[in-house]
């Protein structure tokens, strides 16, 4: 097939019939996008893991509830090896949703739900490939029109009437030019979330949002608005859900 492109892949899930059925059933979905995918297949964690030694995977599919090591707990160990590979868990353990957040996973699927939610999961993963790469213009106060890709900025500090970027690119942060809410319009799609009045953050860098602040992976712990706590909480929920936290 001449597709858009190739697309590497392990299943991890423990029972045989529903891992063979539901790789064939990703497959024709990804081929409805015009994407080829390779999908290998495994039965535990520790014969992901070996084979991650040797192999590059793009994405990754895993249960949650498995003998020895649980997929919550595989997620982890792969990404404290730098595995970077997008996580989508497929499980019944809808209680287990809150837990995998800590693993940045792409999304969760229920198997119960799985006919009606697997579909538009990977329509929506399919789409995030096409949007990765692309990059977005700001003005910095020294002159200069800054290239960013959504990643690289952690949040955007409100500073008087100009803007502070926290950014993976430098350790000081560049002043830029523009209004919050200009750059709140530009970079909401992004994956940007407007969390108080004087901060824009980047969804992929949330650790954890609680009643009075919003920290993130970077350690810095910023105040959330009460008028935008709830919207904030909904924005997360929904980015984590067909989006994912990629870097």
């Amino acid at each position: 097939m001449a597709g858009f492109r190739d697309l590497n892949a392990v299943f991890c899930d423990d029972d045989e019939l529903f891992r063979a059925r539901t790789v064939e059933a990703v497959r024709r979905l990804f081929a409805r996008q015009d994407i080829r995918l390779r999908c290998e297949q495994t039965s535990s964690a520790d014969e992901l893991l070996a084979r991650t030694e040797t192999q590059t995977f793009e994405l990754l599919f895993l249960d949650i509830d498995m003998p020895g090591m649980d997929g919550i707990r595989l997620g982890e160990e792969l990404r404290s090896r730098g595995c970077g590979a997008d996580i989508i868990y497929l499980s019944n353990m809808d209680d287990k949703v809150y837990e995998i957040f800590r693993v940045h996973p792409w999304s969760f699927v229920r198997k119960s739900r799985m006919d009606d939610e697997l579909p538009g999961v990977i329509e929506e993963y399919v789409k995030s490939l096409l949007r990765r790469g692309g990059s977005f213009l700001v003005s910095g106060l020294d002159g200069q029109v800054y290239s960013f890709a959504p990643e690289e900025i952690y949040y955007i500090e409100a500073a008087g009437k100009t803007q502070k970027a926290f950014t993976a690119r430098q350790k000081d942060p560049i002043p830029l030019r523009g209004s919050m809410q200009a750059l709140d319009d530009e970079l909401t799609d992004s994956g940007f979330i407007r969390i108080h009045k004087g901060f824009l953050v980047n969804y992929r860098y949330i650790r954890r949002i609680t009643s009075r602040s919003v920290l993130l992976d970077t350690g810095d712990d910023l105040p959330v608005g009460r008028d935008r706590l709830n919207a904030a909480r909904e924005r997360y929920l929904s980015l984590m859900k067909w989006k994912g936290l990629r870097r």
